[in-house]
């Protein structure tokens, strides 16, 4: 895995930390008011109070730190998260199963295992609860008053109705943020990174869905093939990065000329490539001669007063390609042609030696 990618992943691990705190400290502060009120009834011990008191305030900055300073954050996440497991086991011992408090701070728990980590956490989760139970009977011995009065339902409720809304809240815009990051990482799956144009891979694919087309339709297309002109010399003289920023600023020539149908690409090294629906070759070579003009009297890089022509060539689909690989030779003899010829000009296959500009 690439520093960037171990970075970004750190990242990623770092926002779920803070919203594991931010919930845990709501969970808590709900929670605390059911078993507080519980405890009222029951007239519990001070040292429970104090108890409740220290894991409802100090507990969430702890799981906190450590996420937050580990290695692995989400990994530390989850180990909090079998910590808050195993007190839910111990407070239903606390509050004596009180019916409504206890199923509460059970479903409550279950579900935080199984959004986070799936029924594999489950399974860890119930073996840290059942450690839960043990040390509550522990402290305070065995007792079943499942009974829960209005005062502990009222003050169940917030807990009941209020977290699993923010809780849901949080995951719609957790599920959100990883739909726009899949959806991003699929883009940069199909873009090549220096032109920002479609990749060859992805470009190609257009091609052949352009080159099925045409076997249905008959409908006319034309594949465009690009190459910089004298670009290795051009390396060698100013530099990749100048070299660089010269194939950037052609890329970008093209794609501005490009209808909506039209797919650009960059096929490798400095040869870019262009499928043109429904476009004969003489539409095609129009539109091939603006962007060989542009390109010829454009300074092309921000420092240096550079200059570079491009050649290109062309071929109409026609029914004597038996397949898109047909294609592309056709196009390239043509782009061969413009070189041999010169340089700086625009063949077709169809009138090769007549396409010179």
């Amino acid at each position: 895995m690439s520093p960037i990618t171990n970075i970004n992943k750190h990242q990623s691990e770092l926002q779920y930390v803070e919203q594991s705190y931010y919930l845990r400290m709501l969970g808590l502060a709900l929670g605390m008011l059911s078993v507080g009120m519980v405890f009222h009834e029951l007239n519990v011990p001070v040292w429970q109070w104090v108890l409740l008191g220290i894991l409802t305030v100090v507990w969430p900055q702890l799981a906190h730190y450590f996420a937050s300073h580990a290695e692995h954050p989400a990994r530390a996440e989850v180990r909090s998260i079998l910590v808050d497991v195993g007190l839910a086991g111990a407070w239903v011992v606390l509050v004596r199963f009180n019916a409504v408090p206890s199923l509460t701070i059970l479903m409550i728990a279950g579900t935080t295992m199984v959004s986070s980590g799936g029924w594999r956490l489950l399974v860890r989760g119930l073996s840290m609860m059942m450690i839960g139970f043990l040390l509550g009977i522990l402290l305070t011995g065995w007792h079943w008053q499942p009974r829960t009065s209005d005062h502990v339902l009222l003050a169940t409720i917030p807990l009941l109705v209020a977290f699993p809304v923010v809780v849901s809240a949080a995951t719609y815009r957790l599920a959100r943020r990883f739909g726009r990051q899949n959806e991003m990482l699929s883009q940069l799956s199909r873009t090549d990174s220096l032109t920002s144009l479609p990749n060859r891979h992805h470009w190609q694919q257009s091609l052949t869905l352009e080159f099925q087309r045409y076997l249905r339709t008959r409908r006319p297309a034309t594949l465009v093939m690009l190459d910089l002109d004298g670009f290795k010399a051009l390396n060698d003289a100013h530099g990749h990065m100048v070299g660089d920023e010269v194939l950037r600023r052609v890329a970008d020539i093209l794609n501005e000329n490009c209808r909506s149908i039209d797919t650009p690409g960059r096929f490798g090294g400095d040869e870019l490539g262009l499928v043109m629906p429904e476009t004969d070759r003489d539409g095609a070579r129009m539109l091939m001669e603006r962007v060989r003009k542009e390109v010829e009297r454009e300074v092309l890089a921000d420092n240096d007063d550079i200059r570079v022509t491009v050649s290109i060539g062309l071929a109409e689909i026609d029914a004597s390609m038996s397949d898109p690989l047909d294609w592309i030779k056709a196009a390239d003899d043509a782009l061969y042609l413009a070189k041999e010829q010169g340089r700086n000009r625009v063949c077709t296959a169809a009138f090769a030696g007549v396409g010179d500009s």
